[in-house]
């Protein structure tokens, strides 16, 4: 016969749920952070690039490498945030043409325009307090 036993030590389960809520904190927290910056680096017009007439209005395109700039207000309406799990989060934006502001695209002309980046400087600003945060809390540290 054959027995086995198994003995689970459950010290400091506690002190990791206690981890964890933090982290869920943290992770939301940041989450919300990149998605205002993104947004505002949009509403702040950094740039005045080259004017053109678009639906009767005069649109300033931003110079490449800046955000953005609004137009309409929907590309910054389309940046949101949600929770994915508990300690994971995503940041998105839903405009059809954000991938295409972010990263840059070639033109009808053949010619490549952009990139526009909002949401890469957002989540650059914001790994590093993170990351700090991330590790505070594993040492039982608040943030």
């Amino acid at each position: 016969m054959i027995r086995m036993s198994v003995t689970v030590n459950t010290r400091g389960l506690t002190e990791y749920r206690n981890n964890l809520a933090i982290l869920e904190q943290v992770v939301s927290a940041t989450a919300a952070n990149i998605e205002g910056e993104a947004k505002q680096s949009i509403l702040a017009r950094q740039s005045q690039g080259n004017p053109r007439i678009e639906g009767g209005r005069i649109h300033y395109a931003a110079e490449p490498g800046n955000p953005p700039n609004n137009d309409t207000g929907n590309l910054a309406n389309s940046i949101g945030h949600r929770m994915t799990g508990r300690t994971s989060a995503e940041v998105f934006s839903d405009a059809e043409y954000s991938i295409p502001l972010e990263i840059g695209f070639i033109a009808r002309n053949g010619v490549y325009q952009g990139p526009w980046p909002f949401m890469v400087p957002a989540v650059e600003r914001h790994t590093r307090p993170f990351q700090q945060a991330v590790a505070s809390v594993m040492r039982g540290r608040r943030p």
